[in-house]
């Protein structure tokens, strides 16, 4: 992974490119939601959400693609053995780890096909090069093992799938044995269909691959609605009607949002990608937003922000210091993973970083150098999801598959 910084300025930005707006205080009659006991309106909070928002917050599911490379064939087991094993479970580990069975172990079967075709500007030679491909899994080594078994001595088959960034997953096939059998041979090798149970994985993580960037309309627009129920916070999202299309138990992803909107306005870089994916330049992967990152500024040079800053402003050594320790201290990073298309023979990922910054963490700053301080605060963006400043963007390249 090799990694540079961003010398862009995000100031001048032009895109019709956006996730949440501002909040806005209201008046809502929630009657109509769900759960929500109130019988008379009451002040409120208000989100207009653009499609990239309505599609992260959504809990419904989403389809993926994922290359399926191989199986797992559990066989049937003898009625003997299965006894064996209950009666196993009875005794310490220890013992039962001396007690050798007679089970059969799974089959893992793994296609040694490693051809990716990448994206081509000639369509007649990319679906010429794609028949080659299709002649070639003929002879792949679990495309000659599938028709060998025998479904009658099968209890289970387990498709393995293989993502870009070389994590691996199971997938649940459907049907009986020969018909699980008859997708592998189909399917090996290939890209296929498979369902998420919704977009945001959890802990900060959200897949990206399940929206169309290229189908993004500015001027569509969701209505979020924020409330308190029982005291904790609770959030729905409205049609054009105003009835409820989907409902949040937890706020957090709508910070998420928030703190997004800011690093597409403030990081050119950001911004230029997820422009790219729009523009069906580039493919989408994850987004991923990180508390616990691994910059280590008191061993760095100063980011660009405070470079700019300490040119006009004499601070000494010391003070240099109390800023540097400063600097790693309640930090978010917004991760953003995606392919470019041109140019990308190798189908190299790009992970772009922008560092936001908590203000809170500059309280020392504020008593001992309020210059700069206050050329700091001229910068925050102030939301429900706290007040923050766009610190450093970085770029990391990863050529592995």
């Amino acid at each position: 992974m090799a990694a540079t910084k961003n010398e862009h300025s995000g100031s001048d930005l032009n895109s019709d490119l956006w996730v949440i707006s501002k909040t806005m205080d209201g008046q809502f009659d929630l009657r109509g939601i769900e759960g929500a006991k109130h019988t008379e309106k009451m002040g409120i909070k208000t989100y207009q959400l653009s499609e990239v928002a309505y599609y992260m917050l959504n809990p419904a599911p989403i389809e993926v693609e994922k290359r399926l490379i191989g199986c797992e064939i559990h066989y049937a087991q003898r009625g003997i053995t299965k006894f064996i094993e209950k009666i196993k479970r009875v005794f310490p580990r220890r013992i039962r780890s001396w007690w050798k069975g007679n089970l059969i172990p799974p089959e893992v079967l793994i296609s040694n096909c490693k051809v990716d075709i990448p994206p081509l500007k000639d369509n007649a030679l990319e679906n010429h090069l794609k028949k080659i491909y299709e002649s070639l899994r003929a002879y792949d080594s679990i495309t000659k093992r599938l028709p060998q078994l025998d479904p009658f001595q099968i209890a289970h088959v387990i498709g393995i799938c293989k993502d870009f960034g070389g994590n691996y997953t199971y997938l649940k096939l459907q049907g009986s044995i020969e018909d699980k059998l008859k997708y592998l041979q189909n399917h090996i090798s290939k890209d296929v269909g498979v369902l998420l149970r919704k977009a945001y994985i959890g802990d900060g993580l959200f897949e990206m691959r399940g929206f169309d960037f290229t189908a993004f309309d500015p001027g569509h627009r969701h209505r979020l609605i924020a409330y308190q129920q029982n005291g904790k916070p609770k959030c729905c999202v409205l049609n054009q009607k105003n009835t409820v299309e989907y409902t949040l138990s937890d706020n957090q992803p709508v910070k998420y949002m928030l703190l997004l909107q800011q690093a597409l306005k403030d990081d050119l870089r950001l911004k230029e990608a997820f422009d790219s994916c729009i523009q069906n330049q580039a493919k989408p992967l994850k987004l991923f937003f990180n508390r616990q990152l691994e910059v280590d500024y008191s061993k760095s040079a100063f980011p660009r922000i405070y470079r700019d800053i300490l040119r006009k402003t004499k601070v000494n050594g010391s003070h240099r210091n109390l800023i540097k320790s400063a600097l790693n201290y309640l930090q978010i990073g917004i991760s953003f993973n995606y392919v470019p298309k041109a140019g990308n023979p190798k189908n190299s990922m790009i992970t772009l970083i922008s560092v936001l910054h908590d203000l809170r963490a500059l309280e020392l700053l504020r008593k001992n150098l309020p210059q700069v301080y206050g050329e700091i605060k001229k910068r925050i963006n102030t939301s429900e999801a706290g007040s923050f400043y766009l610190l450093d963007s970085i770029e990391g390249f990863n050529h592995d598959e």
